[in-house]
């Protein structure tokens, strides 16, 4: 992996410029300083030329007026967006040529203008500009409150769920954070890339995914868990063999309450969890039937079955990249690129995420004969995040331990609360 040591060229760069547009994010629009006056304006000369740089230059020009509207706070946030993409893009060209990859340019339908609820993403826009115009930095609890209404009716939405999500969790983390001025560890770039993401999704939404029937036998690679208090984002990670081998995730997700936590949060996917717990518990392959979307997601409509036992090092010969992203979705956090590797393969171990979700340890990966997982990116370099680790005859693999853990389970909160508010409706 000698050739992920570096980064490609303007990557850094870009999140230099990220950074500063950052900077007033926090500090607030209302109060800037010749600092990020001076990123802003770096950042609009990035643009210089392309179709985005007139409106950028001119949302630079209307803020250091105090012209304050949304038109502008949008212009600002596809800048960055923009801007990551593009970053995202060098950096999966340069894994995938590392890797000997080659992946065609997805054919993506342009982005549509969100359906509907124009007066509910018009409330989302005053508040995020609200927001930039104050400082991430400097807001109170009253800043944040007000939007809870918002929020609710935008969860009610459908089409909106994926927007819906993200607000959710970034009201919660700026929440938790207030007085955001008494604490010294921020996440600037973070929020930066949440607001951002908001903001612009607030304009247009990804177009619908094409997809396809299919049926075979997938051999699971791993689980990534990724939640917060009010959502869960689980991907399983595997090889789909239906006549061809290609690589594949399988999404669960869903809006949760704080008291929903560790395996409990499983009962959220009834029927369909259970069978692929068991398999990653069992290390068996799967009987799968489903919707594979053309961005590599494969919906399963119906629990599968357990198969017979699996082979994930094996399967891992046949690893292939996902398809690309779409547009409003590339960042180089998203990064997740399959791969297969051996001892001595010099990466560092992305040890944040050997969580509670994991059964792999650090002392785990460490001894390993092979290891598969998923090749990430973060503002240090290229790492990587285990998802089996172990030899052929003896491994361990992420998510095996969730369905023993379940059976362990005496109460479960999701029966209680489901009881607690069947009583309060045959009291209404």
């Amino acid at each position: 992996m000698n050739a992920l040591q570096t980064i490609p060229p303007g990557v850094a760069e870009a999140l230099g410029l990220a950074e500063g547009f950052d900077d007033a994010l926090m500090h607030g629009f209302a109060r800037l300083g010749e600092d990020q006056r001076g990123g802003l304006e770096a950042l609009a000369g990035v643009f210089d030329g392309s179709p985005l740089g007139p409106i950028v230059a001119e949302a630079v020009e209307a803020v250091g007026r105090s012209e304050f509207v949304a038109r502008s706070f949008a212009a600002l946030a596809s800048a960055r967006v923009a801007l990551l993409g593009a970053a995202h893009d060098a950096l999966v060209a340069q894994a995938r040529e590392a890797l000997g990859r080659v992946v065609p340019a997805p054919d993506e339908p342009p982005p549509s203008p969100p359906n509907g609820s124009a007066a509910l993403l018009a409330s989302v826009q005053q508040w995020l500009s609200e927001l930039a115009i104050a400082g991430l930095k400097h807001l109170e609890e009253d800043s944040i409150a007000p939007f809870s209404a918002t929020l609710e009716n935008l969860q009610a939405v459908p089409e909106m769920a994926g927007l819906a999500a993200l607000l959710t969790g970034f009201a919660n983390e700026l929440t938790r954070y207030v007085p955001a001025s008494r604490r010294p560890d921020v996440p600037a770039f973070r929020w930066g890339d949440l607001w951002s993401a908001a903001m612009v999704r607030t304009h247009q939404s990804p177009a619908s995914p094409t997809f396809r029937e299919v049926e075979g036998v997938l051999t699971p690679l791993g689980l990534d868990v990724q939640a917060h208090e009010n959502f869960l984002c689980a991907i399983l990670y595997g090889i789909l063999d239906d006549g061809e081998a290609r690589t594949v995730r399988i999404p669960f997700s869903s809006y949760k309450v704080d008291a929903l936590a560790g395996p409990e949060v499983w009962d959220l996917f009834d029927p369909i969890q259970a069978p692929v717990l068991d398999a990653l518990d069992g290390h068996k392959t799967l009987q799968v039937k489903g919707e594979l979307r053309a961005d590599g997601d494969l919906i399963l409509r119906s629990p599968p079955e357990v198969g017979a036992a699996a082979d994930p090092f094996g399967a891992a010969e046949r690893l292939g990249s996902l398809p690309a992203p779409p547009a409003l979705h590339r960042h180089p956090v998203h990064i997740a690129e399959p791969i297969k590797l051996a001892v001595g393969h010099g990466l560092p171990i992305a040890r944040e995420r050997l969580g509670a979700a994991s059964e792999l340890t650090e002392a785990i990966v460490e001894k390993a004969a092979e290891l598969v997982g998923l090749l990430r990116f973060d503002r240090g370099g290229w790492r990587f995040q285990p998802l089996c680790a172990g030899a052929k005859k003896k491994y361990v693999v992420s998510g095996e331990g969730l369905a023993g853990a379940r059976k362990k389970l005496k109460n479960r909160s999701l029966d209680v609360l489901k009881e607690r508010s069947g009583r309060l409706l045959r009291k209404g």
